[in-house]
């Protein structure tokens, strides 16, 4: 992003917008979210959009931000899908990924497949959707959301987030969206992305553990006055300042699995730390602390496990 971007984009996230966003990341068990958060959602992909944030030059630095207020929705996933549609003119319609190197069928212009953790799939109007045949491997649809033939149901689970199985079953296809090829060199965009991500998340983890630091007290002083938790704090961001150096690196691309991978274990180590500064008081539910770590555990595995990312960082052995 440019300097003005930037600057816009961290002044729609301002002191009063950036507390509700990162409640859209907690919705409990069995709800359906309420209106108040369907109206949120909605008001920041439109002031999102508003700014810009589809024709970002710089999407890394703008993914890093994203991170820091623990943004969920589906601009990322779009974001991936342009580069995936250059031809296609998607407007500013938001994109949900779902992409597996498994089997689909593919029967007179329509497909038919299962996809597991589909983020913000009942908030999108496309899906890419991906599959793999004997002829020619790795394809890729576009299709559009709201079809009868699409059923999906929302994961119950730890992160209490937006990721669904959907089910396309004969699906009609809008577009042919690319190939494996294609799809290598976007996936590699969008794991420097979410590293970023990652590296936004962790920073403001950090933050939110040294502000409590400053103000909890014991034996007469703030805690962050001890000598051991004051190294720990200085060590977690030394690592975050390295790890962001690798994901705004000009060749980050080229390393996309390793430093997503890196990117992935930092966001865990901070946040569990993060939980550990604040003790019990960190698992309330009013407690951010509780937040960055659950959507840590989430996010860092949402394009691959970091055994996975390392074992492709190696290459054919």
């Amino acid at each position: 992003m440019t300097a003005v971007e930037t600057t816009a984009i961290a002044d729609f996230f301002d002191e009063d917008l950036a507390p509700l966003v990162r409640r859209m990341a907690d919705r409990p068990r069995a709800e359906g979210g309420g209106d108040d958060s369907r109206e949120i959602r909605a008001m920041v992909w439109e002031g999102l959009v508003g700014l810009g944030a589809l024709r970002a030059s710089d999407t890394v630095r703008l993914a890093e931000k994203l991170g820091s207020v623990l943004y969920q929705g589906p601009l990322l996933d779009t974001l991936t899908a342009r580069e995936l549609l250059r031809d296609h003119d998607l407007g500013q319609a938001p994109v949900a990924l779902a992409v597996a190197a498994e089997p689909w069928a593919d029967q007179d212009g329509a497909i038919s497949a299962r996809r597991a953790f589909v983020g913000f799939a009942a908030e999108v109007d496309h899906f890419v959707v991906g599959g793999v045949d004997d002829i020619a491997g790795l394809r890729l649809a576009l299709v559009r959301a709201g079809h009868p033939s699409i059923t999906m149901r929302r994961y119950e689970e730890t992160s209490r987030g937006e990721a669904y199985e959907v089910e396309f079953a004969g699906t009609p296809v809008a577009a042919w969206a690319g190939s494996s090829p294609e799809w290598e060199a976007a996936l590699a965009g969008a794991r420097v992305r979410q590293a970023a991500y990652l590296v936004g998340l962790a920073q403001a983890a950090l933050d939110h553990a040294v502000d409590h630091a400053k103000t909890r007290r014991q034996f007469g002083q703030p805690i962050g006055k001890f000598q051991g938790l004051a190294f720990r704090l200085s060590e977690l961001s030394m690592h975050i300042d390295a790890t962001r150096l690798l994901v705004h690196d000009r060749d980050a691309a080229a390393h996309a699995a390793a430093n997503l991978a890196a990117a992935s274990d930092l966001a865990r180590t901070v946040t569990t730390r993060t939980m550990q500064i604040h003790g019990a008081a960190g698992m309330r539910s009013d407690n951010d602390a509780q937040l960055y770590y659950r959507r840590a555990a989430a996010e860092s595995v949402r394009l691959g496990t970091p055994s996975r990312l390392r074992r492709e960082s190696w290459g054919p052995r």
